[in-house]
């Protein structure tokens, strides 16, 4: 790092991220994490485990050799360093502390040998003694940039008592530590001893060679990676084909079903036609048997209307022979139609029903040698899995056995208001380093921090269209300055804050360009420090740097409907597709590889994915919004675990919208129409 790089990012590298104040006596733990020694201290009080510390970055525990007291661990030469350059630099306006009078001057000088600051009075005291006469000083507003690396380059000095002024010349190879010459002869006598320097260059050699080795070893790990990644996708090829098989099998059996339908049709409609013309040809001949009948009662009571007694009479027989004829009219059959029924096929649904089911998929399993990465098999097994739903699940890999009761709401804090400290409609959510939550509400138009006992600590922001102003602000996130960075919905654009809220800049006006917004929606910020937005009106992921500056872009119309959130995660884009109901995941190239989900309430579907997040497990977490839960996969998307439901109690939802991650493990959840924050242990 060049001299004005270094200087311009001084605060930074300064700040113990503790006390967010610059270091006071750094100490350094294993894991190269440095704090100020005040702060390590309140820490093992707190914890109440004299001997151990733990880092309060990544959270490893060490044990601390010697008296157990945080201050044995080792001093960070390089902050201390450091924190003389940034006094040299802020001389002008914070006068600095002389080492004899500890006076505080602007007009200080600086001894390269002492190393260390005097003022105009004490440093003729320094010059006249004849030890000092080689020594170099320079006023401070005298620094150039060669003078500041002299600085950082500066000899360490021992950190035992009385030996503060002398410098760490030895290595003692008994204790392995850097030692000065009056600790070699006094507290390591008779112990092995070598030059610092040369200790220094034989062990940048050895950790240089196992530097390479690791390398080697992560360019070893990462091509396996991608054997898995292309396995993978060659596996979800395999299903796919399989299923369209499986598709096809059940189609053809469909289709012969529906000929054998159509055939017991054809058989009963012939059947039908036959009885029915039959039927026709007998009601004919009954009609004809009634227009008969009814023309022989019409000539009888002709006659006999107009016939004598004596005529009636000797038409006796006349009338005989009608009557005769007409009673000797056979009646006919009326129940000729054949009676119709259907017996099923015993035969055909006791095979369907068979544990075979329509067939039977089989799955050869490859065991390979624990030491054998992408190694051929010592031996191959085979499964043969049922296609019947009836099955036992736990012998079936392709049935997930879904946890619940996983998590159990372990704090909820907030209520509908719009005083400070309360919320309206909370939407996105962040987690820093220190714990912080920060949430945007989305009616209140603003954001509110809250520590993770639910304390409010500030709020910023108001209904507006100027800097630092929102309308319905959604997405957030915390970049690697600590900086909060919010997509402000309806004003179409990026405004970036710092963590006290006072605002720093903004990007993007609306618009369908590559360096516009319209409706942004999720946002959130890969291991570069890029700013990934859900640009939904859009209907892409939009990727810009740190700065603003537009970067490149993936999606558009055929790919996402509504993308709503999108996180990176090692080689992926995972998106949540709020108008699809899909989660779906592209390459880095913004590529599609692959998507998982469907609209609905069973497990492992969705009813409106919202945001997105990754556990400290590794695994996914999806705000499934519409059915009030959150649904927990594998980043393949398999599901293994759900909690919530909807409801207003405890551990109940109303519309998830986001969710986050506490240093210690537990799961804060954004509950947007419940207006509350509700944290999850897992059980």
């Amino acid at each position: 790092m060049d001299i004005k790089t270094l200087l311009d990012n001084l605060h930074d590298e300064l700040s113990c991220s503790v006390c967010m104040c610059p270091f006071t006596d750094p100490k350094q733990l294993p894991c190269l994490h440095s704090f100020c020694l005040h702060c390590l201290n309140r820490i093992q009080r707190t914890r109440g485990v004299r001997g151990k510390i733990t880092c309060p970055e990544c959270r490893r525990q060490f044990q601390i050799s010697g008296s157990g007291n945080p201050s044995e661990l080792p001093t960070n030469f390089r902050i201390n360093s450091l924190l003389d350059v940034l006094a040299i630099k802020e001389c002008s306006t914070v006068n600095v502390k002389c080492r004899n009078c500890e006076k505080r001057s602007a007009q200080t000088l600086y001894c390269f040998q002492c190393c260390s600051f005097w003022c105009e009075e004490c440093i003729v005291g320094h010059d006249i003694i004849r030890e000092n006469k080689d020594h170099r000083t320079l006023s401070l507003k005298d620094f150039q940039d060669q003078d500041i690396k002299a600085v950082l380059e500066r000899p360490a000095f021992c950190q035992k008592k009385h030996h503060e002024d002398k410098q760490l010349e030895l290595f003692c190879k008994d204790c392995k530590v850097a030692i000065c010459n009056t600790c070699a002869v006094t507290l390591h006598e008779g112990h092995g001893k070598m030059p610092l320097q040369e200790a220094t260059d034989a062990r940048k050699t050895q950790i240089s060679s196992m530097t390479k080795s690791l390398k080697d070893k992560v360019l070893e790990k990462q091509k396996e990676v991608e054997q898995f990644n292309q396995k993978s996708i060659a596996f979800q090829t395999k299903v796919a084909e399989v299923k369209s098989q499986v598709q096809s099998f059940v189609d053809q059996i469909i289709a012969i079903i529906k000929t054998r339908k159509q055939d017991v049709f054809d058989v009963i409609d012939n059947q039908a036609k036959k009885s029915l013309e039959s039927l026709s040809q007998k009601k004919d001949e009954v009609d004809k048997q009634v227009k008969l009948i009814e023309l022989a009662i019409e000539q009888i009571e002709t006659l006999l209307k107009r016939s004598f007694s004596t005529e009636i009479l000797g038409f006796s027989e006349t009338f005989d022979s009608i009557l005769q004829e007409q009673s000797t009219q056979e009646n006919r059959d009326t129940e000729c139609i054949p009676r119709f029924s259907f017996t099923k096929s015993e035969k055909l649904i006791n095979l369907l029903s068979m544990s075979e089911g329509i067939g039977n998929v089989e799955f050869v399993f490859i065991e390979t040698e624990a030491q054998q990465s992408g190694a051929k098999g010592k031996e191959s097994t085979s499964k043969v899995i049922s296609g019947n739903k009836k099955e036992n699940n736990r012998d079936n890999p392709l049935e997930t056995q879904v946890q619940t009761r996983r998590f159990r709401s372990v704090l909820s804090f907030g209520q509908k208001g719009e005083s400070v400290g309360m919320l309206k409609g909370p939407w996105g959510m962040a987690v820093n380093d220190q714990d912080e939550i920060a949430v945007t509400e989305f009616w209140n138009h603003r954001v509110s921090v809250f520590s993770s006992d639910g304390t409010h600590l500030r709020s910023f922001g108001r209904k507006g269209l100027n800097n630092g102003e929102f309308q319905c602000p959604e997405g957030i996130a915390f970049d690697s300055l600590g900086n909060i960075v919010v997509a402000d919905c309806l004003n179409h654009r990026v405004q970036v804050f710092d963590r006290n809220g006072n605002f720093l800049s903004k990007f993007r006006e609306q618009g369908n360009g590559n360096n516009k917004l319209k409706y942004p929606l999720g946002l959130s910020i890969n291991c570069d420090g890029d700013i990934i937005v859900a640009d939904r009106g859009n209907k892409l992921i939009k990727i810009f740097s740190s700065s603003g500056e537009y970067l490149r872009k993936f999606g558009g119309a055929g790919s996402l409907v509504s993308p709503f959130h999108c996180i990176q995660h090692g080689q992926y884009f995972i998106v949540s597709d709020v108008g699809d109901h899909f989660v779906k995941v592209f390459n880095l190239e913004g590529n599609f590889r692959f998507k998982f989900g469907k609209q609905g309430n069973k497990d492992g579907e969705f009813n409106e994915p919202f945001c997105l997040s990754v556990n400290k497990e590794g695994l996914l977490m999806v705000c499934d919004a519409g059915n009030h839960r959150v649904q927990v996969f594998e980043l393949s998307g398999k599901v293994v675990s759900k909690f919530g439901s909807e409801g207003s109690e405890r551990g109940e939802f109303k519309c998830p919208v986001s969710a986050a991650n506490l240093s210690d493990g537990r799961i804060v959840v954004c509950d947007m129409n419940n207006n509350r924050i509700q944290v999850f242990d897992q059980l």
